[in-house]
Parts: C-alpha cells; sequence; structure tokens
C-alpha cells in the first residue's frame, strides 16, 4: 500500500470514530392531514407532470395546460439546477428539446446515436454518456454539450482502478468539472467511492462502502459538497443500517444523520438537496427487532428531511412508494419548488405504484400537505416569471 493510500485509509478511519462520538441530533416527527381543498395553498413557479400527457401546472392559479402535441411522448426529463431550463426527448422528431419558462421551446438538437441519456452538469452545459461499441474496460466517455452555444468537450473518465461495471457503474462530476466521485476497487480487493480531483489527479477521499455498491452521490448546485448514502455496518445481521454523509471538496467527510438510534434497521435512498442547498429531502424505510431485512428487503418508504446546518431530522408519516426492494426504486427523489420552501413527490396510496397513486405538495414551513394530481410524476418545476 503507497503512503497516498495508507494516509487516505487512516483519514477515513479516524473520521468514521470521531463521528461515532458524536451524540444523536433531534429527530421529529410529523404527520400533517393530506388536504384536498386548495383555498389555502400559496405557491409559484411552474411545475411540470409527467402522466396521461405532459402538462403544466401554473402554481399560482393551479391552471393546467398539457405541453405535448396529440400522438406525441415526451420523455428523459432533465431540469436545470437553478430551475431554468429543462430538456427533453420529443418522439415525434427524435430530437432533443431545451426549453425555456412556460415551455418556451429554445432549441431542437437531433438525438445522436451513441448518447445514452441526458442531465445538466450546470445552468449552461448538459453531460451526456457515451455509447460505446468496442469500450475499453475501465474507461467511459462523457459528452459535456452546451446547447445554446453547440460548444463541446470530451472527459474520458479513465481513473485508477475505476469499476466498471453497465449498467451499475459510478461515475458523477460536479457541476465545475473539476472533480468527480467514482466507485474504485476490483474483484478481488476493497471497494471505495473515491473523490478525485481531476487537475491535480488525486485522491482527495474515500468512503468504504458496505453491503451495497449502488448508492448514487450527490453533487449540491454549487459542486462544494456531495452527499451519500451508505450503510455503517459489515456483519450481516446488522445490514441495512444505512445514514447520509457529506464530503466537503477538500475532502472532510462527516456523518450527518443518526437514524441508527432510532431504527434497528434503515434504508435511505434518492437524495435531493434544496436549491439553497441547506436542506436535503430523502425516501427511507425502517424494520423493527421482530423482522430481518437483510433476508426480506422491502419496505413501505417514507419521507425525511435533513437540515445539513443543525443536523436536526424531520420523518413525516407520508409514504411515498410501497413495498419498495432495498437498493432500488421506481419513484424519483422529492422534487424541490426554486424557492426552497416546498416539496413535491408522488405517493402511493394502493397496489398499482402508477394508477394508485398520488402527488403530493408539501410546505415545509406551514408544514401543511396538499393533494394536487393523481397518477402524475412530478419532473420538473420553473421559477416564476
Amino acid at each position: 500500500m503507497n503512503k497516498t493510500r495508507m494516509f487516505l485509509v487512516l483519514l477515513l478511519l479516524s473520521v468514521c470514530f470521531l463521528s461515532s462520538c458524536n451524540t444523536s441530533k433531534s429527530i421529529r416527527f410529523e404527520c400533517p392531514n393530506i388536504e384536498t381543498n386548495l383555498s389555502g395553498l400559496k405557491s409559484n413557479g411552474s411545475l411540470v407532470l409527467d402522466g396521461d400527457g405532459t402538462h403544466l401546472m401554473e402554481m399560482d392559479s393551479l391552471g393546467l395546460t398539457q405541453i405535448n402535441k396529440p400522438n406525441e411522448g415526451l420523455y428523459y426529463f432533465a431540469f436545470s439546477p437553478e430551475h431554468n431550463w429543462i430538456a427533453y426527448i420529443s418522439t415525434v422528431y427524435d430530437d432533443l428539446v431545451i426549453a425555456g419558462m412556460e415551455n418556451k421551446i429554445i432549441k431542437a438538437i437531433p438525438w445522436e446515436d451513441d448518447w445514452a441519456y441526458v442531465k445538466w452538469l450546470n445552468e449552461e452545459k448538459l453531460i451526456i454518456p457515451l455509447i460505446q461499441k468496442s469500450q475499453v474496460p475501465g474507461v467511459s466517455n462523457f459528452l459535456v454539450l452546451n446547447p445554446f452555444t453547440n460548444e463541446r468537450n470530451l472527459l474520458s473518465a479513465d481513473y485508477p482502478e475505476m469499476y466498471y461495471s453497465e449498467p451499475g457503474r459510478i461515475i458523477e462530476y460536479n457541476p465545475r468539472s473539476d472533480s468527480v466521485v467514482y466507485l474504485q476497487g476490483g474483484v478481488s480487493g476493497s471497494f471505495y467511492y473515491t473523490l478525485w480531483d481531476i487537475q491535480s489527479k488525486t485522491a482527495i477521499a474515500q468512503l468504504e462502502p458496505v453491503g451495497d455498491m449502488h448508492a448514487f452521490p450527490h453533487w449540491s448546485s454549487d459542486g462544494s459538497q456531495f452527499a451519500m448514502a451508505l450503510s455503517l455496518f459489515s456483519n450481516m445481521g446488522d445490514f441495512p443500517s444505512y445514514e447520509i454523509f457529506r464530503v466537503l471538496r477538500d475532502g472532510s467527510v462527516a456523518q450527518l444523520t443518526h437514524l441508527s438510534d432510532y431504527y434497528p434497521w434503515v434504508y435511505i435512498a434518492d437524495l435531493s438537496w434544496s436549491p439553497d442547498n441547506r436542506y436535503i429531502a430523502f425516501w427511507y424505510s425502517s424494520w423493527s427487532d421482530d423482522v430481518e431485512p437483510y433476508y426480506d428487503t422491502v419496505g413501505d418508504r417514507y419521507l425525511g428531511l435533513l437540515d445539513v446546518q443543525t443536523g436536526s431530522i424531520t420523518s413525516y408519516c407520508i409514504g411515498g412508494e410501497l413495498n419498495a426492494a432495498l437498493g432500488s426504486g421506481i419513484y424519483s427523489a422529492p422534487l424541490w419548488s426554486p424557492d426552497g420552501r416546498q416539496i413535491v413527490f408522488r405517493s402511493q396510496i394502493g397496489d398499482h405504484y402508477v394508477l394508485d397513486s398520488q402527488m403530493i405538495l408539501l410546505d415545509i414551513r406551514e408544514n401543511r400537505a396538499f393533494l394536487i394530481a393523481k397518477a402524475s410524476e412530478p419532473v420538473g418545476w420553473f421559477n416564476p416569471p
């Protein structure tokens, strides 16, 4: 083991030791009634809903406008971090569409055969994983595309001991493209989520996964930090026991949640930063002492909210997906309003995860929940004009 690797391992061990000495942060439980009378709802901006067609909901009036044309399907929605742009694919033209507020189409770009999907890297650029027929093991290519200027740059993700497994590869660039988190390791060795500085070509921090190598790191909108949920314990009987960790750009690691102090077993997934990076919304499942979730890893998902500054957690009794398997989920992460005051999400109320679902808006400041749609998926939220 070289000196750099030894230093990183010792750093991680010391961080985990210090984290285990922290006293458990506060947690409170809230169960607001789901209101069907929307006269008390105060919101703004435009919400994009996908279900039986794709609609734009004006949040000040709750008026709906269908934005897809007859016989046109829209899919692969991606929203920019500052809520100004949406990208999606149209089945009519097979184009990548870039639109602004009120779904005003800015540009349509022909979809290319080697594009896998698109995400917004920042407010100006998209990042697109490229499909390669002859893939060199351990190497992935990404196209960074500015759709407004057509500027293109290629990122070659050729990092030390990168674990390559399609489709389960973990490679997440920060919005500035100067650092990346990837899964490092081999079949016979240990695995790490490694924070890699691209310019200096050095590893800044490492997190060791336990029992799950499909957890995703989630960068804050300013690229200064990422958060991810990892299990703490390695013994089969202690799994799953997930907590949220934060890693700063300089490599500092901190454990942000202590849900294992409250639940014998807990699973956390689908983190979502608020626009100001103050809060993290997430889905979680928990199990009591009389079950063994390692062997029966399905559970109902519930909404949790972490205040990153204070460490306090609010657990809501409003459910998301029912009987969700550990390590996978059908419903997307909770979606934030542009002002960071509200969250929208899909909540399952019956056997069918699509037809028996409703869309809930939660106002975290007023602690009020509203039923605003049924059988729809929230895919983006525009700023108000």
